[in-house]
């Protein structure tokens, strides 16, 4: 059942579709123009594609290159914030999300010298701990916010929207609508510097190098964020995970799979049968899963998820038994570059931020990091181990976010106890640690682009009730051992590689 009493008073606008990169979905087309980066080791978007581009490829392509410099500009009437910020304000009451998308007038997002317009698009809020109202509620004065945007909202489910539920004119008009894509996307997630990465290209680096070893990974890019005029810094922009992202960069055979993102609820997400739940999330309701499935809402039985569990849970594992459930070269990839992205909140260190897709070829399990913006050092809020993970052992039996003994089969199994996957796993992380990429000129290479693009607009021109301190672009950083201040990039490869190389011969 859906909550009524914060979807009064909405305007209905006329539809307009002023943007001539905007374009219905087109599953041919992903078919015949898709990515081949996560086969062959791509690292550059560029390199996108071996055949002719369509347009709205072309533009997705120069979304996510970091080379261009993107604005984007959100224009939306007070009235619809109040009403974000009255979503807020009922769902924390039932300890849940809001899942309303308020409608913005129009988006105006800018790549390089290319200019873009999208009318009536759908803003809300996103994320868990890190989520706040758009107004600080004892001052009143604007908060800088994780948004999410969705191109294709119709606006007219009469539940949240009341009387001023959009009518439209026909079914094929709202279909359009609901078809309607930007750069290819139907969606895009929007998440300010919570970490005070002074580089803000840390999190966008890591996806790099996840990419370099073949793991299926989220496009990311640097943009400014303009609403209403108001200048709110530097933020970053994402590709969502999803059918869409599915499509882009995996075969045919393996479309079609179950899709769950995988995180935090009221309990850990740590693959231990009797400890996690799975369903499909309803923020109305406040039900929350561990596994939230995100695909075949309408078809699926979980009987991938539930195999992989059941496997998991037998005592007398075996290797086959890992391997009939699990594509093991990708998560031994997956597992090798996270440990020197060194997130704390990983699916290792706190059973959190992934997603676990099921191929539909062979049922088996692969792994998609999300949300690594605590990655290579950034200590500040949180620093577990009081090294900011580089004193952390590949082969530690420990989960370090959580402070507790490691409780999760795939890693117990795979690399500790039973060892199913621990060559594997040390091949890769042998590779992985070779890479150019810890390299401090190639890493300073990819901050002097970012300083060069946004550094005059890194300082928001409005006072924001949660900026703790002023927004920068510097190299710089400490290592104390708290969570005062963040570690600078060089000193954080320096001690990790001091670790790997006395801990793997």
């Amino acid at each position: 059942m859906k909550r009524k009493g914060i979807v009064a008073g909405m305007i209905c606008l006329a539809l307009a579709f002023a943007l001539s990169g905007c374009s219905s979905s087109n599953t041919e087309k992903r078919k015949n123009h898709k990515s081949e980066e996560v086969t062959t080791g791509s690292e550059d978007v560029k390199a996108v594609s071996t055949q002719e581009l369509t347009q709205d490829e072309q533009i997705y392509q120069n979304l996510f290159d970091i080379e261009n410099s993107v604005t984007v500009k959100i224009d939306i009437s007070k009235e619809e914030l109040d009403k974000i910020q009255d979503d807020y304000e009922e769902y924390e009451s039932i300890r849940s999300k809001s899942p309303i998308y308020r409608k913005a007038d129009k988006v105006t997002i800018t790549v390089g010298d290319q200019v873009y317009e999208i009318e009536e698009v759908g803003i809300r809020l996103k994320g868990n701990m890190s989520r706040k109202p758009v107004y600080d509620e004892e001052t009143g004065e604007p908060n800088i916010c994780h948004y999410k945007l969705s191109f294709n909202e119709t606006f007219d489910d009469e539940e949240y929207y009341g009387d001023d539920a959009k009518v439209w004119a026909s079914e094929e008009e709202r279909q359009e609508r609901k078809d309607r894509t930007f750069a290819t996307l139907k969606k895009m997630e929007l998440k300010w510097n919570g970490m005070y990465d002074d580089t803000h290209i840390r999190e966008y680096y890591a996806t790099q190098i996840f990419r370099k070893e073949g793991v299926l990974v989220q496009h990311m890019n640097l943009s400014s964020l303009d609403i209403n005029g108001d200048n709110y810094g530097v933020i970053k922009i994402y590709e969502p995970v999803d059918k869409i992202f599915i499509e882009r960069n995996l075969p045919e055979e393996d479309w079609g799979g179950d899709l769950y993102k995988c995180g935090w609820t009221m309990r850990p997400c740590n693959y231990v049968k009797s400890s996690v739940n799975y369903g499909i999330e309803d923020k109305d309701e406040g039900t929350t899963y561990n596994f939230d499935l995100k695909t075949n809402k309408k078809s699926s039985n979980h009987e991938s998820l539930e195999k992989l569990l059941d496997v998991l849970a037998k005592t007398d594992i075996t290797s086959e038994d890992y391997a009939s459930v699990i594509d093991t070269d990708s998560l031994a990839k997956f597992l090798a570059v996270s440990y020197f992205t060194g997130d704390p909140d990983d699916l290792r260190n706190n059973y959190n931020n992934h997603y676990v897709y099921f191929l539909k070829s062979s049922g088996k399990a692969i792994f998609i990091p999300y949300d690594n913006d605590r990655c290579f050092g950034l200590t500040k809020s949180w620093n577990p181990d009081g090294t900011g993970m580089t004193e952390v052992s590949p082969y530690s039996d420990d989960a370090i976010g959580s402070g507790r003994r490691q409780m999760n089969p795939l890693i117990k199994y795979g690399i500790l106890e039973n060892g199913f996957i621990r060559d594997k796993y040390t091949e890769e992380l042998k590779k992985v640690a070779a890479f150019d990429e810890w390299k401090e000129e190639n890493f300073e290479e990819i901050y002097e682009i970012a300083k060069n693009n946004y550094e005059e607009v890194v300082e928001p021109s409005i006072k924001l009730a949660n900026q703790k301190q002023p927004f920068v672009f510097s190299l710089e950083g400490k290592d104390t051992g708290s969570d005062d201040v963040n570690m600078a990039f060089s000193d954080y490869v320096t001690k990790i590689m001091e670790t790997f190389n006395s801990e793997v011969e």
